[in-house]
């Protein structure tokens, strides 16, 4: 007769383990990754930002006797970088925001999607999706291919230029 499986203490005790060795490699190769950063240098910064090292006369320590002197020494000086004066909040009114710049949306139905798609980014759409009504071609890929059957945003409506228009289309 086979003997049952072993199911207590012993399971629970191996799959501890098993957890609790996931998470060390995860820590180790969390520290690898720090450790491979800073061998590699310095925070990967815009090298624009950074200080500009720089050689000026006046930088120059005083000139060595010509007996021990073989080549002028320069010391390079690092000269600060100054961050842009921030001027203090004034007492006047605070600017009052612009409401969303409102496009009318034209009448689209019937035009290549790519003319449509051209149209629309013109007036100043930002948000344009296209989407196949065809059970064949159903990812509306090269726009010149495709007629718009459909608009999800009625023709003369006034909407915000980020608001999603979606152009169903067909390629029959």
């Amino acid at each position: 007769m086979p003997q049952p499986h072993a199911h207590g203490p012993q399971q629970q005790t191996s799959r501890t383990a098993l957890i609790v060795f996931g998470v060390a490699g995860v820590l180790i190769l969390c520290g690898g990754a720090v450790g491979i950063v800073a061998a590699l240098g310095e925070d990967p910064v815009d090298p624009a930002a950074q200080p500009l090292a720089t050689s000026t006369p006046a930088s120059r320590p005083p000139a060595a006797p010509a007996a021990t002197a073989a080549a002028p020494q320069v010391v390079p000086t690092v000269e600060p970088v100054t961050s842009p004066t921030v001027a203090a909040p004034s007492s006047a009114a605070p600017a009052k925001t612009a409401a969303p710049k409102t496009l009318t949306v034209p009448t689209l139905v019937g035009k290549n999607a790519a003319v449509a798609d051209d149209e629309l980014r013109k007036l100043g759409f930002t948000n344009i999706s296209f989407g196949s009504q065809d059970k064949n071609d159903t990812v509306v890929i090269l726009l010149t291919n495709w007629t718009v059957t459909k608009q999800s945003t009625k023709a003369g409506a006034k909407v915000a230029a980020d608001t999603l228009i979606v152009l169903t289309c067909t390629k029959e």
